[in-house]
């Protein structure tokens, strides 16, 4: 799992203020998507690389999705530990033990039917 996940950094901004703009130690994966805390909370976003510039990347197209809040314990290894976790599951268990169970779930609209 270790070679999964390598340690990086992403500026993420602007937001309200033109100049406002965050910076996170996370651990990227896929160099598309970055872990990261914030404030005790755990997130994962989609990123980009920035070209010509080790282990640096920048906010990507989408808004992040909280993991957990106030994780304990190392965070590599409960990153690990999720990742791990995901990759042995099928979408359909996903639905239906994580994501239909998940505290303060709003109705959302997946589009699955544009898979046909």
């Amino acid at each position: 799992m270790s070679d999964r996940i390598k340690l990086a950094s992403v500026v993420i901004g602007p937001f309200d203020d033109v100049q406002d703009f965050y910076i996170y130690q996370g651990y990227v994966m896929n160099e598309s998507y970055i872990f990261f805390l914030d404030e005790g909370t755990l997130w994962l976003r989609h990123v980009h690389k920035v070209a010509h510039v080790d282990h640096l990347y920048i906010n990507g197209d989408t808004g992040g999705i909280i993991l957990a809040e106030q994780p304990q314990g190392n965070v590599k290894e409960l990153i690990e530990s999720i990742v791990d976790r995901l990759c042995g599951m099928d979408a359909l268990t996903f639905l239906t033990d994580v994501l239909l169970w998940t505290p303060e779930r709003v109705d959302m609209n997946l589009k699955l039917d544009r898979f046909q």
